[in-house]
């Protein structure tokens, strides 16, 4: 009778589709990494400012996000580097500044979705020796990961304190899509060049 209970179990689960999905992914891989940073690039590169080109910008980053995660310093020498590109001086203090462009950010993390059709792993637990997982049996599966960055950015007079332009909110999207089918994989990503893609994946062998 167990036997039977389970064997129908299976079959319900794997006539069913599962979705899983997560609001963040707090683990730093390379991949999440270069997830969160392109969203970050992508959301940079339209921060450009009405306000006379060569002017010494000294950017306040009070209202950044402030942790102490990789993706904060990161963001902000993106902010930087376009404020830069676009023929305006970066200085370290106020005193030295034309401009302050005050920064902030609404979003900086990563959207995870997972979708899965046919038999999830499941966790069975062993009496005096732990749990242990059933491997997964996916007919079809995809894992979505877009990367999401929202900044804000005022520029005001350094010594008036006026209004000079306000560039935002801009957003910039990234995304690593993952699919599956019956054994053979694929991948959708914004994340590097084309030529790039199979280093990032592992598929090169280099010969030293």
């Amino acid at each position: 009778m167990f036997k039977q209970c389970t064997a129908l179990a299976l079959v319900a689960v794997a006539a069913a589709g599962c979705t899983t999905v997560r609001e963040t992914q707090p683990s730093q891989t390379a991949r999440q990494q270069l997830v969160m940073s392109s969203a970050a690039d992508y959301a940079s590169a339209q921060i450009t400012p009405n306000v006379p080109r060569g002017n010494a910008i000294f950017v306040d980053t009070t209202d950044f996000l402030s942790n102490s995660e990789y993706r904060t310093g990161y963001a902000m020498s993106s902010i930087q580097s376009q404020l830069l590109d676009e023929g305006y001086k970066i200085v370290g203090s106020v005193d030295q500044a034309d401009t302050i462009a005050r920064i902030s950010t609404g979003a900086l993390s990563i959207n995870q979705s997972d979708k899965l059709f046919g038999i999830p792993s499941i966790p069975i637990p062993i009496p005096l020796t732990g749990t242990v997982s059933t491997p997964e049996l996916a007919a079809y599966k995809k894992a979505r990961r877009t990367g999401v960055a929202k900044f804000l950015v005022s520029f005001y007079d350094a010594k008036t304190g006026n209004m000079q332009d306000v560039v935002g909110p801009v957003y910039g999207f990234s995304h690593d899509n993952k699919s599956t089918l019956f054994g053979v994989s694929w991948r959708a990503q914004n994340l590097v060049p084309e030529e790039m893609q199979d280093e990032l994946q592992g598929k090169v062998d280099k010969k030293t």
